[in-house]
């Protein structure tokens, strides 16, 4: 029991010791070099040990990006929207921890890389959107690219 303690205790430090980053212009995607701020639906970041980050114009390229078998290893925080306190059209702010995140998959609604997976903090939103948009519930682990990949191919033929 003492393990679990210390491991929780230690994403919490994480969270703090790497906060998210703002979201300004300049802020491109690291997968597409798409400008956030000019897309709708959720975006993400993956703060590194170093003091380096990644942004991404939607939860698409982030787990398309975080799946990779050559993905970076020092990665202190991962970030995501929570979009039960966000405007879908311009979201930048309310960051979430991803990995405790809860995600609605296969939504109706798609945002600029189309955001099949929408992180909520709470499970009443999580709910209520699925009830107007449906999808279903997923955890940041049970994500991979079988679930990703009907939806990168949709995407690079528009």
């Amino acid at each position: 029991m003492s393990l679990l303690f210390i491991v929780g205790c230690s994403k919490g430090e994480d969270t703090k010791k790497y906060p998210p980053l703002p979201l300004d212009k300049n802020s491109v995607c690291s997968v597409c070099a798409m400008p956030l701020l000019e897309f709708p639906g959720p975006k993400a970041q993956i703060i590194y040990t170093d003091g380096r980050h990644d942004f991404f114009c939607g939860t698409l390229d982030l787990f398309t990006f975080y799946l990779q078998p050559d993905s970076p290893k020092n990665i202190a925080a991962i970030y995501v929207n929570d979009m039960g306190k966000e405007d879908w059209s311009n979201p930048t702010g309310h960051w979430i921890d991803a990995k405790t995140a809860i995600l609605v998959y296969g939504a109706e609604v798609r945002g600029a890389m189309g955001d099949i997976l929408v992180p909520f903090s709470s499970q009443l939103q999580a709910n209520d959107y699925i009830a107007k948009y449906r999808g279903r519930l997923v955890g940041f682990n049970e994500i991979n690219m079988e679930m990703l990949r009907p939806f990168m191919t949709d995407h690079h033929k528009k």
